[in-house]
């Protein structure tokens, strides 16, 4: 690449490299989880601003947007990073007030989201593109804290629970044509590997109401209602020879309250979980089976459960050519040795709703260890995850857009999108209702 458009974006990230990667730090030493990340959102904006873009905020409460015009007709790249943290109080950065953590890397990807406006933003670049660029930093793409999501929803300041799905409400990505993202991989190859598909997932939050009485004294007079959730997730666990391998299922409920007191009978107890399979059928069939076994639990005791349930991520297919022109890319920066496919994963993300519309990329950045939402994940390689992650995404969308953007078009105009924004919002509230059985 000496001495051309790509060497000039490469040298630009390469000359904020300290700014780029002191603030990936900053986001990784400061962790916010979902719908909270105002510290984080005032880095991103500021950053935006110092570099000569126009930053709108306070998008699904704490998301940024900068936009940048090339001048001349053509498709549109949204270019994104995540601002949220988990909840993971064990690791070493954790808040000790919140237990938010890092443990997921999102720090790098507004790094590397960062990185790449930097490249892509100087005019004599933008003077031999067309179309526009969006840099987006959006929340809440963990699905977690629910009942304080389900609070925000009910105050009437998001609608769903996650942030891609309130930006494609908002409107957001009615105009946009591509999307990309970099997500951290607990690898330490210094490899950038293109995705290929995630699972969907459904969210659900149930009750299970029992009858309060002397735990010792007259338990008979009570109705055990966490005996009925016990019950339930060993039905639920019995369903799992039902399910078909290639659909990856996977349903991880947890007790978040088990009762208020040992000495009484408990007749209030709570669970979450995630129904996650690789497709929407598969999803709904393992639904059906999950509902069945709360049923069960409580009508063997005698109790009431309460089911209700949240619209979680589509599962996602992300763009093989799409996938190959970030490989090219890939291949100037780090070699044949670089590229890479990350095979079917099991995990979810909002980036598969996005996926369902437009065509996306989700790539994978080596220069982690330890387990992804663990207390041992850690950043080893921040050049990797930060500038060369950046770089990757930068020479791509130059490349899409370069040259009348023909091979962006070529992309955009073979894309069948499964749903239109809105049959997808449609199928999105279809999933959300409450169900009471009594037993």
């Amino acid at each position: 690449m000496p001495n051309s458009p790509k060497s000039k974006i490469v040298a630009r990230i390469d000359s904020r490299a300290d700014d780029l990667i002191g603030i990936s730090r900053d986001i990784w030493n400061h962790p916010e989880s979902g719908f909270r990340e105002k510290r984080t959102a005032t880095l991103v904006a500021d950053f935006m601003r110092q570099i000569g873009l126009a930053p709108r905020e306070n998008i699904a409460i704490t998301g940024v947007i900068a936009k940048v015009n090339t001048g001349r007709p053509g498709p549109h790249i949204a270019i994104m990073g995540e601002l949220d943290s988990l909840i993971v109080p064990e690791h070493r950065l954790a808040d000790p007030e919140t237990g938010a953590a890092h443990v997921c890397g999102h720090n790098i990807q507004i790094g590397n989201m960062l990185a790449a406006s930097v490249g892509l933003s100087q005019p004599e670049i933008l003077d031999m593109l067309s179309g526009s660029i969006s840099f987006m930093a959006v929340p809440a793409e963990e699905f977690i804290e629910i009942e304080y999501r389900e609070a925000l929803r009910e105050s009437g300041k998001i609608e769903f629970l996650a942030g891609k799905q309130e930006f494609i409400r908002l409107g957001e990505l009615d105009d946009v044509d591509i999307a990309m993202l970099t997500h951290a991989d607990p690898s330490e190859r210094k490899t950038l590997r293109a995705g290929t598909s995630h699972n969907g997932m459904i969210a659900k939050s149930v009750r299970f109401i029992g009858r309060s009485a002397h735990a010792g004294g007259a338990p008979h007079l009570g109705i055990n209602a966490l005996n009925a959730a016990n019950l339930a997730m060993h039905a639920i666990a019995l369903q799992r020879e039902t399910f078909q391998d290639d659909d990856h299922v996977r349903i991880h409920p947890i007790i978040t309250r088990g009762g208020a007191a040992v000495s009484s009978v408990p007749a209030n107890v709570t669970m979450e979980m995630f129904i996650r399979a690789a497709s929407v059928e598969a999803m709904k069939d393992a639904e059906v089976k999950v509902d069945q076994a709360l049923r069960a639990g409580a009508m063997a005791i005698g109790a009431t459960v309460e089911i209700s349930t949240s619209p979680g991520y589509m599962p996602s297919k992300l763009n093989p050519e799409l996938n190959s022109v970030y490989d090219e890319a890939v291949r100037d920066l780090l070699g044949e040795s670089g590229v890479g496919r990350m095979p079917h994963r099991t995990s979810s993300t909002d980036m598969g709703d996005v996926s369902l519309l437009i065509p996306t990329m989700q790539s994978y950045a080596g220069g982690a260890s330890g387990r992804t939402h663990s207390n041992e994940f850690e950043i080893t390689d921040w050049d990797l995850d930060v500038l060369e992650a950046g770089k990757a995404l930068a020479l791509t969308a130059f490349e899409l857009l370069t040259q009348d953007a023909q091979r962006c078009r070529k992309i955009v105009n073979d894309f069948k999108a499964p749903f239109t924004i809105p049959d997808y919002l449609s199928t999105l509230r279809q999933f959300r209702r409450t169900d009471v059985f009594s037993g």
